[in-house]
């Protein structure tokens, strides 16, 4: 009798220890401290005014941090949002027992960005849309876009459509969701206002479809200062830079080479043929870098990060 209560209590163990929970993901859309709405008026924080007659974006490659660290994919998971419906979808039943962080990124990961979206069923998030979200296949999707009015007498227009593989963001929300019952809820506040952080739509070029300037910058915003934690907690920076994302462009070059693909951080360190430094500087982040060279040659170009050489590239330059 007594062996047996001990293999049901051990049997009650595993199952616990087994149990599986349901996991969702919810955003609140919101713009300053009020409920997001189309065409009200908010304010960055460079004091222009704006209204958002479309937002759309991307999120892709959630992860949920649980457990001490582990790490658990959410796969073959995109989320298409707009800012005036409501996201509360079910990631998926996991074995998890306590969440530490969330993870995504903002756009569609390089390897389905350049995809033909008409493979895809018409209820996929990654199928040709109206108004579009493909910019075309070698450009890919549009990770962002923001459209609206801006200025003193909102007459202005402002219309962003930021894209490009140099731009995905990942980061990390810290979070330990909601439990109710057996359903986990990891929320998250996405202020809207804090997308045009720093980026004057008083004035200036703004309307920007492509991977550079307001464009790189509402992603940079994205990613560093629209969303928080329900719990109140604030994302985690930019993720480290993957280095198979760190292009080099043209090779040969006549004089001028641009990098894309890096993040904050990192630098570079470019050596001559008998290798003898001849430059050293920091990169900005997912931005185009440019470095010119005048002299004609083969150089070898670093990239570092955290006093670690992270890639390599053999330059020639012709003249």
């Amino acid at each position: 009798m007594k062996k047996a209560l001990q293999i049901f209590i051990i049997f009650l163990l595993s199952v616990s220890l087994q149990a599986q929970t349901d996991v969702y993901f919810k955003i609140n859309h919101l713009l300053g401290s009020s409920p997001f709405a189309f065409g009200a008026t908010a304010s960055n924080n460079l004091g222009n005014s704006f209204n958002v007659s479309r937002l759309q974006y991307y999120i892709a490659e959630v992860k949920i941090v649980h457990d001490g660290g582990q790490v658990t994919s959410v796969p073959n998971t995109w989320f298409l949002v707009n800012a005036n419906t409501q996201v509360n979808a079910l990631l998926g039943n996991f074995n998890i027992t306590t969440v530490e962080a969330i993870k995504f990124s903002i756009g569609v990961e390089q390897s389905y960005n350049h995809l033909d979206p008409a493979s895809y069923p018409m209820s996929h998030p990654l199928a040709p849309k109206s108004p579009s979200m493909h910019w075309g296949w070698s450009a890919g999707y549009r990770f962002v876009a923001m459209e609206g009015k801006s200025g003193a007498s909102m007459n202005q227009t402002y219309e962003f459509h930021a894209l490009g593989d140099a731009n995905y963001h990942t980061f990390t929300i810290p979070t330990s969701g909601t439990l109710n019952g057996s359903d986990l809820t990891l929320e998250i506040n996405a202020d809207y206002e804090k997308a045009l952080y720093n980026i004057n739509v008083a004035s200036g070029n703004n309307i920007i479809h492509g991977e550079t300037g307001k464009a790189a910058d509402l992603l940079v915003n994205f990613s560093q200062n629209v969303f928080t934690s329900a719990d109140g907690n604030n994302s985690i920076g930019l993720e480290e830079t993957d280095p198979s994302k760190i292009v080099f462009y043209p090779n040969p070059s006549a004089s001028k080479i641009f990098i894309s693909g890096t993040q904050k951080g990192a630098s570079i360190q470019v050596f001559n043929s008998i290798g003898s430094l001849v430059l050293k500087t920091d990169l900005a982040d997912h931005q185009k870098n440019i470095i010119e060279l005048k002299t004609a040659g083969m150089y070898y170009f670093n990239i570092v990060e955290n006093g670690n050489v992270i890639k390599s590239e053999k330059i020639i330059i012709i003249k």
